[in-house]
């Protein structure tokens, strides 16, 4: 068992390394990169709040980076309608062709290295992964 364990932490960090090493050729941090690769991936305005829910980063983490790259010209912040309190994020122009070289270009490679997995291979090991962190979040309770 421990080193089945052992095996999915291993594989767990190696993708983390990976996403990680794609962050910074593109010159950003972890938390900069998820914000613009969930925007690429939504393909929409994003709620800030939805955000930080979806992607397990705290609201102070994700207020840091979004103001950064609001900095950098790479995406706005606009109140979303009708609320005083909840703000969209879009990208820019700039943030747009930034994205394109740096983020929709994973986004492809993505897509292209699962397509390598037959459907129902796919669909096991998203079931099996899902199953696993939530037994894992019921066993730390």
């Amino acid at each position: 068992m421990n080193a089945e364990l052992s095996r999915v932490n291993r594989l767990v960090k190696k993708q983390e390394e990976i996403y990680h090493q794609c962050a910074k050729r593109a010159g950003l941090t972890d938390t900069q990169f998820w914000v613009l690769y969930a925007l690429c991936e939504a393909d929409a305005p994003l709620c800030q709040n939805s955000f930080c829910e979806n992607w397990c980063y705290s609201k102070q983490t994700v207020n840091a980076s979004v103001a950064s790259l609001e900095k950098m010209g790479l995406l706005r912040l606009t109140y979303a309608e009708g609320s005083r309190k909840q703000k969209d994020i879009t990208l820019t122009e700039e943030g747009e062709c930034f994205c394109e070289k740096h983020i929709r270009r994973l986004l492809r490679a993505e897509s292209a290295a699962l397509m390598h997995l037959p459907t129902e291979e796919r669909e096991t090991f998203l079931a099996t992964l899902e199953r696993l962190l939530s037994c894992l979040e019921k066993e730390l309770v």
